[in-house]
This record gives C-alpha cells, sequence and structure tokens, in this order.
C-alpha cells in the first residue's frame, strides 16, 4: 500500500499591494538602575550586570531583538539577586549579633571579672 502524500499548497498571491516594511520593535530598557543596584548591594554581580547592561542597544541596533530582551532581563535578574543576597547577609548578621548578646547577657555581662581574665585585676 502506498500513500500519495499531497504537494503544499503555495502561498496565496499578493494582492497586487505592497507590504508595508514591519517596524522594529522599540529597544528593551538597559535597567541601568539595577545594575546600579547591584553594584551598591552585592558587588561581585555588578560585573555581569554592567556587562548585559551595556548589551542592550547594541543587540537591538543589529536586529537580535531577543538577545537584547535577554540582556536586558539578565541584568534586572542580577539586581534582584544582589538585593536578596544582601538581605541574606543581614539577616545572618542580625543573628550572629542577637547570638553573641544572649552569650554576653548571660555571662552577667561587663560586670563579673570575666573580661578581665586569670590576672584580677
Amino acid at each position: 500500500m502506498t500513500s500519495t502524500n499531497p504537494e503544499p499548497a503555495p502561498p496565496p498571491a499578493a494582492s497586487g499591494s505592497p507590504q508595508p516594511p514591519q517596524q522594529p520593535p522599540p529597544p528593551p530598557p538597559s535597567n541601568a538602575g539595577w545594575a546600579v543596584a547591584s553594584l551598591v548591594a552585592f558587588w561581585p554581580l555588578a560585573f555581569a550586570a554592567f556587562s548585559n547592561a551595556f548589551e542592550v542597544y547594541p543587540r537591538w541596533a543589529r536586529g537580535d531583538y531577543a538577545g537584547a530582551q535577554f540582556a536586558s532581563d539578565r541584568v534586572r535578574k542580577l539586581g534582584q539577586l544582589s538585593l536578596w543576597i544582601l538581605g541574606g547577609i543581614l539577616v545572618l548578621l542580625a543573628i550572629a549579633y542577637i547570638v553573641m548578646a544572649a552569650v554576653w547577657i548571660s555571662h552577667g555581662g561587663y560586670d563579673d571579672n570575666w573580661h578581665r581574665g586569670r590576672m584580677g585585676w
């Protein structure tokens, strides 16, 4: 049994009027503010954030619209990640401060000669 594949139908003929050229999408935002936030909050991520921020417009100008949008989104994600990392560091510092204060208070504070050592001053 043989099967016959019908030929694909040709596209409909143009109606005689030329198609207007398609306009490129507007350039995505560079999100430079998020790059600055990554510099302030957690500077190691700022290198990648600024690198991507500086690639948004050149990619868009070359016609790589998806690449420009990806670079813009990446800058925003890196900026947000740096803020989350800063928040985590601050939470850990707060926990360490609370633990050290609890240890200090449980040993009687500053007035129990614990700070003077063995010399007995």
